[in-house]
C-alpha cells in the first residue's frame, strides 16, 4: 500500500517538497499498478498538493508584487526630492 501524506503534513511542506511529492504521486498514478482505493487516495493527495503549491506560488507572487511596488514608491519619492531640491 502507498503511504499518503496527510493535510497537516502538506501544510508544513515547502513549495519544493510539495512539488517533489506531487511528481511522485503523478508517477505512481501513471504507473497504473495501484488498486482503485489507492488511486483515489493518491488522487486526493495530489489535489491537495497541487492546491498547496498554487497557494505558495500565489503568496510568492503577492510578496514580489508588494516589494516591487515599495521600490517604485521609494524611487518616486527620490525623484520628487531631486525636483524640489
Amino acid at each position: 500500500m502507498t503511504k499518503s501524506v496527510d493535510v497537516a503534513e502538506i501544510d508544513s511542506l515547502s513549495f519544493e517538497d510539495s512539488y517533489l511529492r506531487l511528481e511522485q504521486v503523478i508517477a505512481k498514478l501513471e504507473g497504473g499498478e495501484l488498486s482503485l482505493d489507492e488511486s483515489v487516495a493518491l488522487f486526493e493527495e495530489g489535489m491537495r498538493l497541487a492546491q498547496h503549491c498554487g497557494q505558495k506560488l500565489d503568496d510568492a507572487e503577492l510578496k514580489v508584487s508588494q516589494l516591487l511596488s515599495a521600490v517604485a514608491d521609494h524611487e518616486a519619492g527620490q525623484e520628487d526630492l531631486f525636483r524640489e531640491g
